[in-house]
């Protein structure tokens, strides 16, 4: 079955979620804020001179959300906000240029390690725009059929042990931060917790994707699993009932199958003659339960390893 949002040519799973979540409803000014400070703490760099910010963004989805954020904020058309693109490794990137005004954001705030206890607080739904614009800028997430991976990389660590914390409080679950070459990575590998991230930034779509992916691998892995174990067991079966049928061909050749017991006599021929057949239903045949057959072929064995 094709995975979600594959009608768009060339597109990753990340790309699709970060497409669904650039076109997730605008509810206020607060929350459009919020998100487009999480742009900015997470890939954004100020320009003290001329008093503004600066961000580079490689995904068109995120600058599109980037620059309607800026317009529902300001009231200003796109063609009033100073926009570039430049190529950086062969890849080309958009380059937006704001004023500090336009987006209400302090240079003392922007710098501010706290910032998510000040202007967050306890508020998931506010946490939830600022981790939106943090992931559309700096994020991205691994296609679910080939492992789990969200993760949020960006040069300031503090600013990630804050988000780690945030989403700890408000989901319950714990992301690692570890430092790369240049750059420092936020990240988590459970599935669940992903779910739930993609829940919270409001791609409901690529969350519906994702457990469905979850879910097939889980069925698939519960399959494989019991093959393996009908498998198993079939071998142990087969390999227990050739023993058995060696000590009665040995014993039939050396003492005589004439010469035993009653009951070990009836066993030995009925498995001679029903080599195929489980220990339940050599039983049925022998009107024996289960276990007073396992008896009898037990004693045979042993029977056999004693004769020289």
């Amino acid at each position: 079955m094709p995975l979600w949002g594959e009608n768009l040519r060339g597109s990753t799973f990340s790309e699709n979620v970060k497409e669904e979540l650039s076109k997730v409803t605008i509810s206020n000014e607060n929350e459009a804020k919020l998100e487009l400070t999480g742009f900015l703490k997470a890939r954004g760099g100020y320009d003290i001179k001329k008093e503004r910010f600066v961000i580079t963004l490689s995904n068109l989805s995120a600058a599109r959300r980037f620059i309607s954020l800026l317009e529902y904020l300001t009231g200003k058309r796109s063609e009033e906000i100073s926009i570039g693109v430049r190529n950086l490794d062969s890849r080309k990137r958009v380059v937006i240029a704001v004023h500090k005004e336009d987006v209400s954001l302090s240079w003392k705030d922007y710098m501010n390690n706290e910032f998510l206890s000040k202007f967050v607080g306890n508020d998931p739904i506010s946490f939830s725009a600022f981790l939106r614009g943090s992931f559309l800028a700096a994020g991205s997430i691994a296609n679910p059929r080939k492992h789990y991976h969200f993760e949020i990389v960006t040069f300031d660590q503090l600013f990630l042990e804050e988000i780690k914390k945030k989403i700890e409080k408000f989901l319950g679950i714990r992301g690692n931060v570890v430092k790369l070459r240049y750059s420092f990575r936020l990240y988590y590998k459970c599935s669940k917790c992903i779910l739930e991230l993609l829940h919270l930034m409001g791609a409901k779509n690529a969350a519906l994707e994702f457990e469905r992916v979850m879910n097939e691998k889980a069925a698939k892995g519960d399959t494989n699993r019991s093959f393996n174990f009908i498998s198993a067991n079939a071998v142990r079966s087969g390999t227990s009932i050739a023993k058995q049928i060696k000590a009665i061909r040995k014993i039939e050749k050396t003492i005589g199958l004439e010469n035993l017991p009653e009951d070990l006599r009836k066993v030995a021929i009925a498995r001679l003659e029903n080599e195929d057949l489980s220990l339940r239903e050599l039983g049925e045949i022998l009107n024996m339960s289960k276990m007073m057959v396992y008896g009898r072929l037990k004693k045979l064995l042993r029977i056999a390893g004693e004769i020289d």
